[in-house]
């Protein structure tokens, strides 16, 4: 009887040790996507960054078009009925067309520090597609403010 007992007690442990781990990891991982949803929303919700979106793939081909992300959603400067509409979802930037469907998604990439596209061959787009982020340019004052601060 003491061994089937030693054997519950053990199974027992282990069942609680195996759900605790996958319970810990799952919040883990969402709590990075949500961190990597807040980090993206951030850098495309800068009313002042402009985007260059090179939408043949090589960024010497000449195929890019300027990008400007609004608040509200929408694609600003540089929309059209493929590129409408935007939003993050799961950690990828989804660009939607008029229609409202997802026509091309993309992933932060940090060691090239832009957005690449996912190669989905279930969307329309053309894969290869990035989305470089240009620089925010601030004004001299206030750059001077934010020196003078100790």
């Amino acid at each position: 009887m003491d061994i089937l007992k030693f054997i519950g007690t053990e199974m027992a442990t282990t069942v609680i040790s195996i759900t605790t781990a996958g319970l810990v990891g799952g919040i883990v991982w969402v709590l990075t996507l949500w961190h990597r949803d807040k980090k993206l929303e951030n850098l495309l919700s800068n009313q002042n960054r402009k985007f260059d979106f090179y939408y043949r793939g090589a960024e010497d081909c000449g195929k890019n078009k300027r990008l400007g992300f609004l608040r509200s959603g929408k694609i600003g400067e540089g929309n059209n009925e493929n590129e409408e509409s935007w939003r993050i979802n799961w950690g990828l930037l989804e660009i939607r067309n008029s229609a409202g469907a997802i026509y091309s998604q993309f992933k932060w990439d940090s060691k090239q520090g832009k957005l690449v596209h996912t190669n989905n061959p279930k969307l329309p787009s053309v894969m290869g597609q990035f989305i470089v982020p240009l620089f925010v340019t601030k004004d001299k004052s206030s750059v001077n403010n934010a020196l003078r601060r100790p």
